[in-house]
């Protein structure tokens, strides 16, 4: 699989769909969908057991380059100017995340960066304590 290269962030989307019970974060190099994206879900409902036995009950990652992980995330890093996430071994391989860290430059406004943080602070914190990652600078 193909490493994930892109390294700026310029646009933040997030809201909820109702229809399919979901809320997406979705962070991207350009507002035209090309280049690079990851996109964070979680469920509008809590996790069921159906969720729980099958590793489900977490927030879900995936990537431009059709990389699926539940879970994963280690450690976030947010400030004004840059997002880092460390990513455990298993999904930085699933993803193709060199060394298992990204490092994403913000080319964002106020209020983009503010979707980013309540984004991440609401996907994130979903569901299982054991998958839920440090999060520094929220």
């Amino acid at each position: 699989m193909p490493t994930s290269t892109w390294r700026t962030i310029t646009t933040v989307t997030a809201g909820e769909n109702t229809d399919d019970q979901v809320f997406t974060l979705g962070l991207a190099e350009s507002a035209d969908g090309s280049g690079g994206h990851l996109i964070v879900q979680t469920s509008l409902q809590p996790p069921t057991e159906q969720d729980t036995a099958t590793g489900m009950d977490t927030y879900c990652v995936m990537d431009d380059q059709g990389g699926v992980q539940y879970g994963g995330i280690e450690h976030v890093e947010l400030d004004d100017t840059q997002l880092t996430i460390r990513f455990s071994e298993d999904v930085a391989e699933e993803l193709s995340v060199d060394d298992g860290e990204l490092q994403l430059e913000l080319d964002l406004d106020e209020d983009a960066t503010t979707r980013l943080r309540d984004g991440l602070r609401r996907t994130l914190t979903y569901g299982n304590p054991d998958q839920q990652p440090t999060l520094v600078g929220f």
